[in-house]
Parts: structure tokens; C-alpha cells; sequence
């Protein structure tokens, strides 16, 4: 049975060498970060433990030996499942092929990300002060944990983050219209990335309003009416999306945004609020 992992591998391989031939021939190659891969392999081990079994078996053979399903149903069995969305990636992998990007993402997961009977959370001593991880995703899959599930106790819930541009300058910073240009015509993945991975639950970490990242947004799914206001807030802070592709979506501002936490967690509890009003239409998913 083929993994989702091995899956994506062949999504990427069908993109990556015309992507590299366009980056290559537009001068950009040297400017750009790689694009942002996704994988749900984790092989369970520590990490003193994995680099030593990778270094004496090699990565290959290491790898093809984790690429089986069951390494991937901490995600696939899960009964909720949330894709989170940031900007671009920034301080990932600058030069690589795609089984690196894939392992790097793999052995951060391992590292950093714990998982337990109800669902997951990063371990803050991992990711340092990253507000994405720490705050962001960790406040809602903890609330989804320890509140929304709380009257479901056979049920657990599991994420998968992404970036809604795959690819950023060097620096990590956003690109320009040219060079997303180059991602929409050449690395337009995300819609088979979603296809594959069937996440119930779309929550866009992209900024408020309608924004450069929203029409990012609009560029990889199927928008079915106007953003919704959610408990009375702005439609501008957060919004719930009408889109085909997920049972629900949400937007709101990135963690880093300069306003208070106190706001942003305003702006969360309607986005959660309104999975615990639509939680039996997920839980019928199933």
C-alpha cells in the first residue's frame, strides 16, 4: 500500500525539475529558498537513536524501511484533521532535493512535535519562542484536546502545517509577483497536497483582510461565496471560508501580527467556537 508520504514524493517529483529549470533561467535560484514539502513520516525514534541508525544503514535504506503506513497513522488515524497555514517558510532548507526537504520536515516532526492519545503538541523547549508552533497551533490543538473533544473520548485530533506561498527569498522573506508567478505556473501543488492528505479543518495563519496571501489563497481553492464573520468580530480579523475542499476553513492574523494576545485569542475562540458548533457534521465524516 502506498504511503500519503510516498504519494506527495510523486506529487513534488512531477513539479520540481521545471520549477528548478525556471528559477534556474529567470537568475532566481540563488535567491530563493526551497520550496516548503511536506511529509507524515515519523519513525518513533530519538533522535540520537535515528541519526545513528541513518549514518550506519544510511539515509535510503533508513528511509525506505519507514515508509509504511504505519508511520503515518499517527496523522491518518486520526479523527479530526487540521492543515495549518503560514505565510511562506522561513529558516527552512535553503539548497536540497526533495528526499532531504521531505526528511527535514520528518525529523522535525520527530523531534519537536509529541504526540499523545488525544492528539499532539510541540514541545516548547524545541521550538523556542516560534509563535506559530508554541502559540498558534498549540493553543488551538489544545483546546481541541482538552475541550472540544473533552465529551469524545474515543476521539482524537491531528495536524499538518504548511505555507501558503512555498516558496520565500533567501532571507525568508515574502516574494515578489514574479517569482510567485514562477511557483503558480510551475510548483502549483498545493490543491493535490490537500487532495492527498484530506485535512477536515483549513486554518490560515495569513494575515488579516483580503490581503497578498488571500489571493494565494483564492489561487488553490474553490471559493463558494463572500468571507463570513465569526461571533461578531471584523470579518477583517477573522473569517470563516466558504470553501469547497474542507468541511471548514478559517482565516485569521499570523501569530506575529503586532496586536495583543488578548486579540488574538479573540479571534481563536471563534474559530473554535464554531468547530464545537459543527463538530458532530465532522465527527460524520468518518
Amino acid at each position: 500500500m502506498k504511503t500519503l508520504s510516498g504519494q506527495l514524493t510523486e506529487l513534488y517529483n512531477d513539479h520540481w525539475e521545471k520549477l528548478m529549470e525556471q528559477l534556474k533561467a529567470n537568475g532566481l535560484r540563488d535567491q530563493l529558498q526551497c520550496p516548503f514539502l511536506i511529509s507524515l513520516l515519523r519513525s518513533g525514534q530519538k533522535k540520537e537513536e535515528r541519526e545513528k541508525e541513518q549514518a550506519l544503514i544510511g539515509y535510503d535504506k533508513w528511509y525506505a524501511q519507514k515508509e509504511t503506513p504505519e508511520h503515518e497513522e499517527w496523522y491518518t488515524k486520526a479523527n479530526i484533521k487540521i492543515m495549518f497555514f503560514g505565510q511562506e517558510p522561513h529558516g527552512w532548507e535553503k539548497d536540497s532535493d526533495i528526499g532531504d526537504l521531505m526528511g527535514f520536515y520528518e525529523n522535525f516532526l520527530d523531534d519537536k512535535y509529541v504526540v499523545e492519545e488525544k492528539g499532539g503538541y510541540f514541545n516548547e523547549d524545541e521550538v523556542g519562542n516560534t509563535r506559530m508552533f508554541r502559540f498558534a497551533i498549540n493553543g488551538i490543538m489544545s483546546c481541541m484536546r482538552d475541550d472540544i473533544l473533552k465529551a469524545y473520548p474515543d476521539k482524537r485530533v491531528s495536524m499538518i502545517w504548511n505555507n501558503i506561498s512555498k516558496l520565500s527569498t533567501f532571507e525568508g522573506e515574502p516574494v515578489n509577483s514574479h517569482m510567485h508567478e514562477i511557483e503558480r505556473n510551475y510548483f502549483h501543488v498545493i490543491p493535490q497536497e490537500v487532495e492527498i492528505l484530506k485535512p477536515d479543518i483549513l486554518i490560515f495563519f495569513t494575515g488579516a483582510g483580503q490581503n497578498t496571501y488571500y489571493e494565494y489563497i483564492k489561487e488553490n481553492f474553490t471559493m463558494v461565496g463572500e468571507p463570513l464573520p465569526l461571533d461578531g468580530l471584523p470579518v477583517h480579523d477573522v473569517a470563516k471560508l466558504p470553501i469547497k475542499e474542507a468541511t471548514l476553513a478559517y482565516k485569521t492574523y499570523h501569530p506575529n501580527a503586532k496586536i495583543s494576545d488578548k486579540l488574538h485569542w479573540d479571534n481563536y475562540g471563534a474559530i473554535l467556537a464554531d468547530i464545537k458548533e459543527n463538530i458532530d457534521k465532522l465527527l460524520k465524516k468518518e
